[in-house]
């Protein structure tokens, strides 16, 4: 099978170039950008082939996007009893273009599992690096919603299924920039 790539950034420029944002724009994004990223996703390196990852897009207009945000809601109205930061919660989840469920398959034992979870990593971090290549921020949830044990009922998937991460996509509201510790202080060469 032929691969056709429809971007030309370079995956230096994708890695350097990648930033998350809480802040998007009010604007659409094809359908088609997010099938592109998650073809992306699954050429991930996966232990044995398994294909564990599993995504629900939820696009802007779903009425399961509001069922997410207030899910996102009330997990930091329990954790913070704070209506004001629950609401900034909320709102968070209602602006990008698209809120992906990212979750991993059980293994058939719990080295497989473990290895299905690190291969779903990479399979969403081939998802913001594509994201990158598209000109869209990609925002890895990891709180929030995560950790309302009803997401999984309100999604209804799969109870066994692990949640990795909600990657909420869109168009970046401002110029992004970050910095980085220099990599010689976390490597030891022998």
């Amino acid at each position: 099978m032929a691969i056709q790539y429809t971007q030309q950034m370079g995956v230096y420029h994708a890695i350097y170039g990648r930033r998350t944002t809480w802040e998007f724009k009010d604007e659409l994004v094809s359908r088609s950008a997010i099938e592109r990223m998650l073809d992306a996703a699954i050429w991930a390196p996966n232990h044995r082939m398994t294909e564990p990852w599993r995504f629900v897009v939820i696009e802007r207009d779903s009425p399961l996007r509001s069922q997410v945000a207030l899910l996102a809601y009330e997990a930091m109205l329990e954790r913070t009893q704070d209506v004001e930061r629950s609401q900034a919660n909320y709102d968070k989840f209602l602006k990008p273009a698209y809120v992906v469920c990212v979750y991993a398959a059980l293994g058939s034992d719990e080295v497989s599992t473990k290895e299905n979870y690190a291969a779903v990593c990479c399979a969403a971090h081939n998802i913001s690096l594509a994201g990158a290549s598209e000109g869209l921020a990609v925002a890895w949830e990891t709180g929030g919603p995560c950790r309302n044990p009803r997401l999984k009922d309100v999604l209804g998937v799969d109870k066994s299924w692990d949640l990795v991460t909600l990657l909420l996509i869109g168009v970046p509201a401002k110029a992004l920039s970050s910095r980085r510790t220099p990599v010689s202080k976390w490597v030891q060469w022998f």
